[in-house]
């Protein structure tokens, strides 16, 4: 028996903006299968049963359990935007004929409603994801966020982030009987308490208009003094800009700071892979404290911070795709292997100070076989005035080690 399935975008719920082509796979359909609340968004004289899951694996199992031949899953929105409609492909494509269907996206629906353009918007969503959105935010013009239902979240973070001034095109229900549309500040809408409660679990998208947002590239060498300080170590400015560098992540890069000590790295590497993940490891009191201080601080939701020791903190993280190692002491060897293991072909980058680290550090990439081996050393200088002159006063000089994994 041959079976004939439709992924359906059926549009933000009002059945009166479902696609004519969309319209007519729905009526057509013997089975339709969706979550709870798209049954409202179906055509009212649509005849087929409907089961309610948005399980891709239980969807499979009703396929094919079913007798019907034309089938239809319906998905949210736009089929191609943010959905489900990826991995049901691949679980679907090579047992059945599959069709995929477009529907009215809410980024679309609100650029129409409000006049504000998408196409230069920066595209980001906070369902279920970690991103550091607050970075996306400064570093663009125009965001678009898909929140959920936590829309006071977000206003008193922007508003928190000295973002208050940004404004706000907020859709509220979108399509629905009470649908709402604002044009609003992030400040003034923080003020307005009753929109936020009356929108409180509510699905709601928004533009978020920074005409203050700054170039994407100055996110290395964050000046020492924005972050909290204390005893535990720091990468001082000029040296994390040249770390930073070696490091290479791309902007949905899985990576580790190892011995991340006060989380002046943690929170650069976590800006510049800002749809990724960052695990912070530490172990020591005073620095988590630090640590945890000046995520805070940077609003960095996408780092993620481990309380322990590496190797043994390492364990049931996901692989990295860049790993730096702030410290480690006697336990490079041990950590690389374990870095190795997870990703064979992980990039690595290595700060040392002492000619004896730097001896250890390159006995165990040799030992490892890494390749692609780069050293340098970096010693800088500040400026400070003492009576009418200026005077130099040197850091520490660091060597910045970077390499790859053989993939072996």
């Amino acid at each position: 028996m041959s079976k004939t399935i439709s992924i359906v975008g059926v549009g933000m719920g009002n059945p009166d903006l479902l696609t004519k082509e969309a319209r007519c796979a729905l009526l057509d359909a013997e089975l339709i299968i969706g979550a709870k609340r798209m049954r409202d968004t179906l055509p009212k004289n649509c005849q087929g049963e409907y089961r309610e899951t948005s399980d891709g694996k239980k969807i499979l199992s009703l396929i094919e359990e079913t007798d019907c031949e034309n089938i239809a899953v319906c998905m949210s929105g736009d089929s191609g935007f943010y959905s489900g409609t990826k991995g049901l492909i691949s679980l679907l494509s090579s047992r059945y004929e599959v069709r995929t269907l477009a529907g009215i996206s809410s980024i679309s629906y609100l650029s129409a409603k409000s006049g504000v353009s998408w196409e230069n918007a920066c595209i980001v969503s906070l369902h279920g994801k970690k991103e550091n959105w607050i970075h996306a935010v400064r570093t663009h013009e125009k965001t678009f966020l898909l929140l959920g239902g936590n829309l006071r979240s977000v206003v008193e973070k922007l508003c928190l982030a000295s973002l208050g001034s940004c404004r706000l095109i907020v859709g509220i229900r979108l399509s629905g009987p009470d649908e709402k549309i604002l044009d609003i500040t992030a400040k003034e809408l923080l003020e307005k308490g009753g929109i936020l409660e009356d929108s409180e679990g509510a699905l709601c998208v928004m533009f978020v208009l920074n005409q203050d947002a700054v170039c994407r590239t100055a996110s290395f060498g964050i000046r020492d003094e924005e972050f909290i300080k204390g005893q535990a170590p720091m990468t001082k400015s000029e040296v994390r800009a040249v770390t930073m560098s070696r490091l290479r992540l791309r902007e949905d890069a899985v990576a580790y700071d190892i011995g991340a000590g006060t989380g002046t790295v943690s929170v650069e590497m976590a800006a510049q892979a800002w749809r990724g993940s960052v695990y912070a490891i530490e172990h020591g009191a005073k620095a988590l404290e630090l640590l945890r201080a000046n995520k805070g601080r940077f609003m960095a939701e996408n780092l993620e911070i481990i309380e322990g020791k590496a190797p043994d903190a390492l364990e049931g993280l996901p692989a990295p795709d860049a790993v730096f190692i702030g410290s480690g002491k006697g336990e490079k060897e041990k950590i690389l292997k374990a870095v190795l293991q997870k990703n064979p072909s992980a990039h690595i980058v290595m700060n040392v100070i002492s000619l004896e680290s730097l001896s250890v550090a390159l006995t165990v990439i040799r030992k490892l076989g890494l390749i692609d081996v780069e050293i340098t050393q970096i010693t800088a200088a500040r400026g400070r005035e003492i009576a009418g002159q200026h005077l130099m006063d040197g850091q520490n000089p660091v060597f910045i080690i970077s390499a790859d994994g053989s993939g072996a």
